[in-house]
């Protein structure tokens, strides 16, 4: 309880003092071909064009999020070149140069998002209907955002009003009974910026193997409501509230030994933040927030044949966030930005040692931009992280920018991250009924750390043709790992974490897109990845080493027209290892290519239709992959 208090008495101070949430001068983005001019935050946690940015940044815009059909951020990223989403039972997971969910940090407009199940934090829980932009770096980011950081950073963007009154409302229908329902209300008037998002979807379970009852994909019915707001205090401060609730209920069946057991889930995630920020003349800013989120799952097991309960656990985990951030001028050539995070968590489940924990990270963070020439800057910082587990850490980072003509542009980066053992891997305690293996948790880890660099050159020929380059490379150290230490009470494998190993990722993203050509536009990259633990020799499992993407587009804006075709492809990648540190051809799962389609029609000023195909070639490989298989989906969207 004193813990409580001296948490949220910080949280008191640092909202009084600074008066809070900053809103920088907004750079208001020009229609350029690529994109180059969106304004971006999440590089350097101050706003800066995205051609600007020393920082490798890259944003995925509404109107590119529309054209996937999306339903959530999931299937937004897997259309991305060297992102892998990774679907399993626990969700929609992202993989970034090679590095697992457990090393990226999510955060919705900036903050972090809890309730991971094995690591992942599961991105369908996060709808698109309000979201304005998708930023992502990739590389320890550490020096800014702290320990979940390792591996990089995924920063879902809200939109804003933009018109004094406007409603939409979508339906989609598709392939397995799957519903998924769309609001949105935005109001602007005088001082006043408000939006609000409703999203219902469902979908029923998903069975591609009949030789069992265990379905391949759970059925879900899923609920969410988001509020964004903001009101002008005065000329130089600003209010901003944001809210957001989501609800999940899911089912599912398992089968072991000729038992059959239905699996329950039940979900509930509330978050709200508030705050200010305060214009300090013309070149100073203080901002400050207060966030706190709940995350509330619980799962039940019941043996069909008898009615009864085979296990249930409930999870509640808290997180309370307050934070403070100054930036200012220095000169004609520098900007100083420091700042201040105080963290608590709290975790209560069935599944750890003891019921229940609790860590505090208490932060200082800084930054300097500095800029010697109009086309050339530096950006140098670090952080300074307290875990009450694990004691003092510090993470520093330097980037580069070097504009080397008005079509050319390299940068480079190098940076130290950390990652802190979460509660699964130092207190869990978990059998698994239907599969009979347990896993048990370590408090005697160490911290994981990383050293990552960042090569990127980007190349624009005559306003037509765009090019990225993107070369990096992890090394990684004291990574935690599950090893087998014997047999469960139910005679599965017991399975308990350790620092085990070192290992590296490196490779190499490359992307190119055109710009449209009588309504035509393309883009394709693709991906090379190395991965490989240093005291085995083994090459890393669940990466491709090859992956790529390809997108053709037809617009026609006076029909009001629109067709959009993508592909992506990945080749065959190490599913397991049987222990003798070789991996066999049935040890791999097999490279694929999974292709999608959508057009949409402008019908009327108020009225637009459009149309899909998932998985156009009905790939279905249920060993190795959650294909759902070939699915057609519809729907109408009223614009008010």
């Amino acid at each position: 309880m004193q813990l409580y208090k001296r948490i949220w008495i910080g949280f008191l101070v640092i909202f009084t003092v600074s008066g809070m949430r900053l809103s920088f001068a907004a750079i208001e983005p020009k229609s350029d071909l690529f994109r180059l001019d969106e304004v971006v935050v999440t590089g350097t946690k101050t706003e800066r064009r995205l051609k600007d940015t020393p920082v490798i940044t890259e944003v995925i815009t509404r109107s590119e999020i529309e054209a996937t059909g999306a339903e959530n951020i999931g299937e937004v990223l897997e259309h991305r070149v060297g992102i892998v989403v990774d679907r399993d039972a626990h969700g929609d997971g992202v993989q970034l140069q090679g590095l697992d969910s457990d090393y990226i940090l999510i955060l919705l407009d900036g903050e972090p998002q809890v309730g991971r199940i094995a690591g992942k934090l599961d991105l369908a829980r996060i709808a698109v209907e309000n979201v304005d932009r998708i930023e992502i770096v990739k590389g320890a980011s550490s020096a800014l955002f702290g320990s979940a950081a390792m591996g990089g950073v995924i920063n879902v963007i809200t939109r804003k009003a933009s018109s004094p009154f406007a409603a939409q409302f979508t339906n989609n229908f598709e392939t397995h009974n799957a519903i998924d329902s769309r609001t949105t209300v935005q109001l602007k008037r005088d001082k006043f910026n408000g939006l609000l998002t409703l999203v219902a979807n469902r979908r029923n379970p998903v069975d591609l193997d009949k030789s069992d009852f265990t379905t391949t994909i759970d059925g879900y019915k899923n609920w969410t409501h988001s509020t964004r707001a903001e009101y002008q205090l005065t000329p130089t401060s600003t209010l901003l509230f944001s809210g957001q609730y989501f609800a999940q209920k899911q089912e599912g069946i398992s089968e072991r030994e000729g038992v059959v057991f239905d699996r329950l889930g039940d979900i509930d995630n509330f978050s709200g933040s508030v705050g200010t920020g305060y214009q300090l003349g013309s070149h100073s800013k203080l901002m400050g927030k207060i966030y706190a989120t709940r995350y509330h799952d619980e799962s039940t097991v019941i043996d069909r044949g008898t009615s009864l309960t085979a296990s249930s656990n409930l999870t509640v985990q808290d997180l309370i966030k307050g934070e403070a951030q100054f930036d200012t001028v220095l000169g004609s050539k520098n900007q100083l930005t420091v700042g201040a995070e105080l963290i608590f968590e709290n975790l209560e489940s069935q599944r750890i040692t003891g019921g229940e924990k609790d860590v505090t990270t208490d932060s200082l963070f800084f930054q300097n931009e500095f800029r010697p020439m109009a086309n050339l800057a530096f950006v140098f910082g670090g952080r300074l992280d307290y875990h009450s587990e694990f004691g003092t850490h510090f993470s520093p980072k330097l980037s580069g920018m070097y504009r080397v003509t008005r079509d050319v542009t390299i940068r480079t980066s190098y940076g130290q991250g950390f990652r802190a053992p979460d509660f699964k891997d130092l207190y869990l305690d978990f059998s698994n009924p239907t599969s009979g293996y347990q896993v048990l948790g370590n408090p005697d880890l160490q911290p994981e750390s990383s050293g990552n660099w960042n090569l990127g050159v980007e190349y624009q020929f005559k306003s037509s043709l765009l090019g990225r380059v993107h070369l990096y490379r992890n090394n990684l150290n004291n990574l935690i790992e599950a090893e087998r230490i014997g047999k469960s009470v139910l005679g599965g494998s017991k399975f308990q974490y350790f620092n085990v190993s070192e290992a590296f990722t490196e490779g190499v993203e490359f992307e190119l897109s055109t710009r449209s050509i009588g309504g035509f536009s393309a883009t394709i990259g693709y991906a090379y990845l190395n991965g490989e633990d240093k005291e085995t020799g083994l090459t890393l499992l669940n990466r491709s080493k090859h992956s790529g993407n390809l997108k053709l587009a037809y617009t026609n804006q006076d029909a009001g027209f629109n067709v959009d075709l993508r592909g992506r492809y990945a080749s065959k990648w190490g599913f397991f290892d049987d222990g003798d540190k070789v991996l066999e051809d049935e040890e791999y799962a097999p490279s694929n290519w999974i292709w999608n389609i959508r057009g949409s029609k402008q019908i009327l000023r108020w009225l637009k239709a459009s149309v899909g195909v998932n998985n156009i070639f009905d790939l279905k490989i249920p060993t190795f992959y959650t294909f759902t298989g070939r699915s057609f989906y519809g729907g109408l969207s009223l614009i008010y």
